[in-house]
């Protein structure tokens, strides 16, 4: 079986994820693809040790973990 283009995807899907999570550390404003909601970084979620990254509508929603 040949994994190389899952491995592509997954690849590719990291890279935009680390993208859009570098851009919000940087306090830039992104829209979401699918709504053209903005989406937000909240790091002070009720879960110790999550954070998330996600539009108004939640298209995107990016479920982080964050070392300690």
């Amino acid at each position: 079986m040949d994994f190389s283009k899952l491995n592509k995807k997954a690849s590719d899907s990291f890279h935009k994820q680390r993208n859009i999570l570098k851009k919000l550390a940087q306090g830039k404003t992104l829209k979401c693809e699918k709504c053209s909601g903005v989406l937000t970084l909240n790091l002070a979620t009720t879960e110790a040790g999550k954070g998330v990254v996600r539009c108004k509508q939640g298209c995107t929603d990016i479920i982080l973990e964050l070392g300690t």
